[in-house]
């Protein structure tokens, strides 16, 4: 039967509580996954923080317009927010606007005030529940698990201690590798 510990993975990018919530954002982009546990200086896992949560912080600043629009500049309808010097285009540069809003671009060279991003950490954000399973666990047993609490990501933790990480991923390699 195979088990947690057959497919999860052992190398875990891990975040402090302490750490704000832009330097999340860098290290869930600059290692390309979605999701980290939050652990303690003594190794204590203290609950999970993903790329969902930081959206919904930033759908809910601004919403309750906490985002500062002063360096964005509005464009004409139908086109696209485009940096004058190097001509990338930014497709989703409005993406977080009320959909009434005219499309809009930064202001090339300025930088953004200080803002949630900075100000908040990861234990505001980061969901303290932490979602574990014991190594031993069948791979059937994981699936349910994920499937039941609605979750991408479950810890894994053997005598208190992190052990590693398995995901949806995990599960669905080890189905196309025909191990389940």
């Amino acid at each position: 039967m195979l088990t947690v510990r057959d497919i999860m993975q052992t190398e875990v990018v891990t975040v402090g509580p302490e750490a704000t919530v832009r330097e999340l954002t860098r290290i869930l982009a600059d290692s390309g996954i979605s999701g980290v546990p939050v652990v303690s200086a003594s190794g204590t896992v203290l609950g999970v923080v993903s790329s969902s949560d930081i959206v919904r912080l930033a759908a809910e600043e601004r919403e309750a317009g906490l985002v500062s629009p002063g360096h964005w500049a509005a464009l004409p309808l139908g086109e696209a927010a485009r940096d004058p010097e190097d001509d990338v285009v930014d497709p989703l540069g409005a993406y977080f606007l009320p959909e009434d809003a005219p499309l809009l671009q930064p202001e090339w060279g300025s930088a953004p005030d200080d803002g949630p991003m900075d100000e908040l950490t990861v234990s505001d954000i980061m969901t303290p529940v932490t979602f574990t399973l014991p190594i031993t666990a069948s791979v059937t047993d994981l699936a349910d698990f994920l499937v039941r609490g609605r979750i991408h990501r479950a810890v894994v933790v053997e005598d208190g201690r992190l052990q590693g990480i398995v995901t949806t991923m995990d599960v669905l390699r080890a189905l196309a590798d025909g191990r389940l």
